[in-house]
């Protein structure tokens, strides 16, 4: 039972590396490449206004993607118990998710004023 356990942490660890990537492509997709396909919520889906709303969808990939990356490097460095980095790991994943759907929620909200 425990080798199971042992390597599904392994691979959580190694997903944490994964998100941070997709953040940071996101990241740098919407700043150096000016896609603004990139500016969508968590799923993909494009904001309403995605060049007025691209800075705030830049900013939260960027600071979540570090924050990932920073606790990934912990582990490492100074060898956080499990239930410390996926602690960490699942504030920073939710609040990725509620941050990027208050965005849409006030992208929608700007639209249908206009």
């Amino acid at each position: 039972m425990e080798f199971w356990f042992v390597w599904l942490a392994r691979l959580m660890f190694l997903g944490l590396f994964l998100m941070a990537g997709g953040m940071f492509y996101r990241a740098w997709k919407i700043a150096v490449r000016k896609d603004m396909r990139y500016v969508a919520d968590w799923r993909g889906h494009g904001i309403v206004g995605g060049e007025r709303w691209a800075a705030w969808v830049l900013s939260i990939n960027m600071i979540s993607a570090g924050v990932l990356l920073a606790i990934g490097v912990s582990v490492l460095v100074v060898g956080l118990s499990f239930v410390v980095w996926t602690g960490l790991t699942g504030i920073v994943l939710w609040s990725y998710y509620f941050l990027l759907r208050v965005v849409v929620a006030r992208a929608e909200a700007i639209s249908k004023k206009e």
